[in-house]
């Protein structure tokens, strides 16, 4: 993680939801651009915004963020690595969730 994400999750454990998203957004907007949508830090970025979004109720958001790194991961790392069980793990956790 980085120190904004870092700063993110602290800013949300203080009770500041909209502030801690505003600057996830950020990170994974600069990650989009520099490092493209495939690369790991990308990919630990969206779900870590989706997990934010989970926990404020804002689920369909955080359920299309899971989605899309659940495909990217299966696409580049195949249906059995580590990450790609993350993944896994957590869209079907939201799933029950709502």
């Amino acid at each position: 993680r980085t120190s904004i994400q870092n700063m993110a999750s602290l800013l949300y454990e203080m009770g500041k939801e909209e502030e801690a998203l505003h600057l996830q957004k950020e990170v994974l907007a600069a990650q989009r651009e520099t490092l493209g949508n495939k690369h790991p830090s990308t990919l630990t970025s969206i779900n870590f915004l989706a997990l934010l979004l989970s926990e404020i109720g804002r689920n369909e958001e955080a359920v299309s963020l899971q989605k899309e790194a659940l495909a990217i991961r299966r696409e580049t790392l195949g249906g059995m690595h580590p990450d790609t069980l993350t993944s896994i793990h957590n869209l079907s956790g939201l799933l029950f969730k709502i």
